[in-house]
């Protein structure tokens, strides 16, 4: 090999190391000191620093002559002109500046200046077509290989080049057939539930399989999708001696045994439809979706008994319809939607007691319509809305309890305004003279103050 200026220097001594696959390393410029410094072989030695400053400390520490100092920064791409990008810049100086010659030599040939081409000039002189500086990972194979008779999809997009390729890095990348059994060979000896040989399915994979797995969503079943539990049986449950065409894609034709044992409710007493697929799914057979439309359109013919049996209220007693879906719901009996509409157009015919015994306040007493829902509501009898009659419910005598005003217990027919107010006979006579009608009254007060207001 050819001697840099540095070894020219201390050939006597450097020599014997070198063949022994280290050198020695000058301390500083000017001559050996103390013991000798040896670098990794691996990266040859160290470029001669005759041009380099002579103040060693710039780039050493004091510990050895290999390790740089922590806060060593030198800006290539300033001082050289050329830039270091990925894993060049964090690269040792010596992969590249060591005794092979000079860096401008090897820099001009590009990549292949300092790196081997495993693939032997098969794939082109240029590198950066699948690399990049970063790491020596491929980069965009799976868009450059969807311009060749065969793109990658699914499965064959996650898996290595390797595994079809195995000698792609060697640089032998061979031409391969692109028909299924061609790599999948294997796994067709291996199918055997069912035997894929037995049947003669030897080709055309894709007819069955799609490209993302093999089995379960990956199986395209023609004729019948599967989907649920239909997706994890053995095919021999429905393919019965392997026989693997005409077969009927009804429910009932595998099922029958399923319905004629359902017997809550009885399926075949109670002759409900075959068409299995109308309450049940493929997931699971409970719960069932069960559709009363197509069963008949009288609730009662099923569920007269209940009916007949309610007593909360007593539905047979008090006449009440026999059109179930008046009030209830197929999900479940209670809470029924009660239509008052439909029973009578008047409350008290119902509740004529409840009217009678109430005493808070006393409905008989005060004269109270009969016309419940004109303060109640069919959801409870307490929170009732108060029909007042008259606009002075509104501003300060919105929040009044009743007795502020009916001062006669349980006689809402009498009120007083006269009582509340701090009024007197003669100052109202003074102020109200020449007033039409006035006298000194609460139903006079009412009749010309009904808001209230002066």
């Amino acid at each position: 090999m050819s001697a840099s200026p540095f070894l020219n220097r201390g050939l006597r001594v450097a020599l014997p190391l070198l063949l022994a696959g280290s050198i020695t390393i000058w301390a500083c410029v000017g001559g050996p000191q103390h013991l000798p410094n040896t670098w990794w072989a691996g990266q040859g030695p160290v470029i001669s620093h005759q041009n380099f400053p002579a103040d060693c400390a710039l780039c050493h520490t004091t510990r050895d002559w290999r390790t740089l100092k922590e806060d060593f920064q030198f800006d290539h791409a300033v001082e050289t002109g050329v830039a270091l990008a990925g894993a060049h810049s964090t690269a040792q100086c010596l992969r590249c500046h060591n005794d092979r010659g000079p860096v401008a030599v090897f820099a001009q040939r590009g990549c292949a200046g300092c790196h081997e081409d495993v693939h032997q000039g098969q794939l082109g002189g240029n590198c950066r077509n699948c690399h990049e500086e970063h790491d020596w990972r491929p980069q965009g194979q799976i868009a450059e290989h969807q311009q060749t008779r065969f793109p990658l999809l699914g499965a064959h997009a996650a898996t290595t080049c390797e595994r079809c390729h195995p000698g792609i890095g060697s640089g032998a990348i061979e031409v391969l057939s692109i028909d299924c059994a061609g790599c999948h060979q294997d796994d067709l000896a291996r199918a055997q539930n069912p035997d894929h040989l037995a049947q003669g399915w030897v080709q055309d994979c894709e007819t069955c399989h799609l490209p993302t797995r093999w089995t379960g969503a990956g199986f395209r079943h023609e004729g019948f999708q599967l989907t649920g539990q239909h997706l994890v049986v053995d095919c021999e449950a429905c393919h019965v001696g392997g026989v693997f065409s005409a077969l009927p894609t009804d429910c009932f034709a595998c099922h029958d045994q399923d319905y004629q044992l359902a017997l809550d409710p009885d399926h075949p007493g109670l002759g409900f439809p075959q068409d299995c697929e109308r309450c049940h799914g493929t997931f699971a057979w409970l719960p069932a979706k069960f559709n009363h439309y197509w069963v008949g359109s009288n609730c009662v013919d099923c569920h007269l008994a209940e009916y007949q049996a309610t007593t909360d209220p007593d539905h047979l007693a008090s006449g009440f319809s026999q059109q179930c879906a008046d009030c209830h719901r197929t999900n479940t009996w209670v809470p029924a939607n009660f239509d008052h509409q439909g029973i009578t157009s008047g409350c008290v015919d119902c509740h004529l007691d409840d009217f009678q015994a109430t005493n808070d306040p006393n409905h008989q007493a005060a004269g109270f319509p009969q016309d419940c829902e004109i303060c109640h509501n069919t959801n409870t009898w307490q929170g009732a809305t108060f029909d007042h009659d008259f606009p002075i419910t509104s501003g300060d005598h919105k929040n009044l309890d009743c007795v502020d005003c009916h001062l006669v217990p349980g006689n809402y027919a009498s009120f007083s305004c006269i009582d509340c107010h701090e009024h007197n006979k003669s100052d109202m006579d003074q102020e109200h003279q020449g007033e039409s009608g006035y006298v000194y009254a609460s139903q006079a007060c009412l009749q010309c103050h009904p808001d209230g207001k002066e």
